[in-house]
């Protein structure tokens, strides 16, 4: 498994942070830089660090895609329960890490995942 470079939204529960961090990854809590800043600061965060995000907010997919703003990866979870989250978000940072850092949009469905590469 290769270490990724994550930047985890203010949505998502804390116990996903420490799960990425023990499988090794370099996860950073946009709370680790101060207070949220909002979906378009944290783009251009992660683009400026060259880290994939990972978040449950549905709010990258318009900003990605219908408004055109710098492309990172993201990965979009679905909501869950804490310990459900953090083994889901492994799981998926495991199987789908190249497309993110990629620049793709992994959208978690539940069973299985949508990627939208970019084009």
């Amino acid at each position: 498994m290769s270490a990724r470079r994550l930047l985890i939204d203010a949505c998502v529960a804390p116990s996903v942070v420490r799960r990425l961090r023990s499988d090794g990854h370099d996860a950073v809590s946009i709370f680790d830089r101060g207070s949220d800043p909002g979906d378009r600061a944290i783009l251009e965060l992660a683009a400026a660090e060259n880290r994939a995000i990972v978040t449950i907010d549905t709010d990258f997919g318009a900003l990605v895609f219908r408004d055109g703003l710098v492309r990172v990866g993201v990965l979009r979870l679905r909501q869950a329960r804490s310990e459900a989250l953090a083994d889901r978000a492994g799981e998926l940072v495991e199987t789908h890490g190249a497309d993110l850092e990629a620049g793709a949009f992994v959208t978690d469905d539940g069973a299985s995942a949508r990627v939208a590469r970019r084009e």
